[in-house]
């Protein structure tokens, strides 16, 4: 990788243009992209989820799993499942957090909480996270994982 800097005097003050050049869009590039899109972003300290006549406040590293059940959003912690309404991406990017891996369609995993891959005997895999929630990756969006864990 190389980086340089070149000046352009076109630019308003404080707008900064980044372009990145490579022979093809990789995994790599977007995961560039994602990183520079969430520059000087915080992710929130807890995010609120509104459940039926509670919201509860909880903090990002105790989700383990989040998936899509019927019409529902399930937000599975360490000690309660939180049902919930809305969008799986849109959950996501409300984390801004790099720990939460979408795994499926209707799945996001925060990487912290995994604990182990298994073959499934479908041909694809299951994650085993902590408190022993199974949930199954699908081929799709295994390399992402795999990339990730640095396999």
């Amino acid at each position: 990788m190389q980086i340089h800097f070149q000046k352009n005097e076109h630019l308003n003050d404080g707008d900064i243009e980044i372009i990145l050049s490579a022979k093809e869009r990789s995994l790599e590039i977007d995961e560039l992209i994602a990183f520079l899109k969430s520059y000087r972003s915080l992710p929130p300290a807890v995010v609120p989820i509104k459940s039926d006549d509670h919201v509860y406040l909880i903090k990002p590293e105790n989700i383990i799993l989040i998936d899509v059940t019927g019409s529902d959003l399930m937000i599975y912690t360490s000690d309660k499942v939180i049902p919930t309404k809305g969008r799986l991406y849109a959950f996501i990017d409300k984390l801004n957090n790099p720990d939460f891996i979408q795994i499926s369609k209707h799945a996001a995993l925060n990487i912290n909480h995994l604990e182990s891959l298994e073959t499934s005997f479908t041909g694809g895999m299951t994650a085993i996270l902590t408190d022993k929630v199974k949930t199954d990756i699908s081929r799709k969006y295994l390399s992402v994982l795999e990339h990730r864990l640095g396999l």
